[in-house]
């Protein structure tokens, strides 16, 4: 009997298996980082150095600068004559020098349909100027340590010696999901819009980012919010905030060539580092629960996408693929881990009682 329990003794004190980590997610990005929104430690990157054209990743920083500087935002912003002269085709909400609305409502601007008009009204309330406050930018990025970012506007158009890296802009955005008035904003799906000389009706602006429209296949309840970008130079980029449980994450993709693709690179990045976190990947989660509907226009406001910048998704707009379509390696690398867990629980438990059973002897 001795010898026998010594034989399964040895059996269970071999070494068990242990599980390689997730493979390294796929993706069309041209510059990722997948950085840990509370630590700041970088959990997953590819090319996250390499400089890009931003986009209006820039008003990130903008509403940054903003929030940091403005204590007030009930005071009321009027655009000027500058502020409001963009090339043609540019993102905007056609305002025009004097329309005025609160610095909350020009934040909603900025975040949500990108008016470019208002980011320039916004730098020169809070610098004086549009000089004065694209050095403001640059100051702040490099106290964040985005050594590898320049700002030549606030905007985001193109412009010569403006650039970013996806690594600087998920720093940059760690900071300003530290203002709960800036994670609300990001999370807003529609937004009324006060009157304009064109509008005086006021109108409604919609989100672009597809992750937190509750009518959008691609919306994910553990998406908070985040910023996109497109222009030629830089083609679509984004930055996003998420949460899932006690876990936050922010994601970068940078230069991708496909609109969608920018949303799927983004959720497959999520689930891939939630999976190292030990959460729940995304997929899995988004497949299970039903779709939420959207707060729906009111009656009485106009409700016309802005032009230019960002991509208007409508009924002519293609289908997106299902989520089912996304990459399943990393739920697949999630269930081992968890079979690697249990098989060492019952091991465990298995030598317990072998050694019970060895002081009776």
């Amino acid at each position: 009997m001795r010898k026998i329990i010594v034989f399964l003794l040895c059996i269970f004190c071999l070494p068990l298996p242990v599980m390689a980590a997730p493979p390294p997610p796929q993706h069309e990005a041209g510059a990722v980082n997948v950085m840990c929104a509370q630590t700041g430690d970088v959990l997953y990157e590819s090319n996250q150095h390499t400089h890009h054209y931003p986009a209006s990743l820039v008003k990130v920083m903008t509403a940054l600068l903003v929030l940091e500087n403005v204590d007030d935002l009930t005071q009321t912003l009027t655009m000027s004559e500058r502020a409001a002269t963009l090339p043609s085709y540019a993102a905007s909400l056609s305002l025009r020098a004097g329309d005025q609305m609160t610095i909350w409502e020009a934040l909603h601007g900025i975040l949500l349909p990108s008016a470019n008009e208002v980011a320039n009204a916004l730098a020169e309330f809070v610098a004086g100027d549009i000089d004065s406050f694209i050095e403001m930018m640059n100051q702040r990025a490099h106290q964040l340590g985005a050594v590898n970012t320049n700002y030549v506007n606030a905007c985001g158009l193109p412009g010569d010696g403006q650039h970013i890296t996806a690594y600087d802009m998920s720093l940059i955005m760690r900071q300003a999901i530290t203002f709960p008035e800036f994670v609300q904003i990001i999370n807003t799906e529609y937004f009324n819009f006060p009157p304009s000389q064109r509008y005086p009706n006021g109108r409604i602006i919609r989100n672009t980012n597809r992750l937190v429209r509750g009518d959008d296949p691609l919306y994910s309840q553990w998406v908070i919010g985040g910023k996109t970008g497109w222009i030629i130079a830089a083609r679509n980029t984004l930055s996003t905030y998420s949460v899932q449980e006690n876990r936050s994450l922010i994601v970068t993709v940078l230069f991708t060539e496909d609109r969608a693709a920018t949303f799927y690179d983004t959720i497959t990045l999520l689930s891939y580092g939630f999976t190292l976190l030990g959460e729940v990947p995304l997929p899995l989660i988004m497949l299970e629960r039903e779709y939420e509907s959207p707060t729906q226009p009111q009656t009485g406001y106009t409700y016309l996408p802005s032009k230019g910048e960002e991509p208007v998704y409508n009924e002519e707009t293609p289908a997106t693929p299902p989520l089912s379509s996304l990459p399943v390696e990393s739920l697949a690398a999630h269930t081992k881990t968890l079979i690697t867990v249990l098989v060492t629980i019952v091991a465990a438990s298995a030598v317990g009682v072998i050694f019970l059973q060895l002081k009776r002897f």
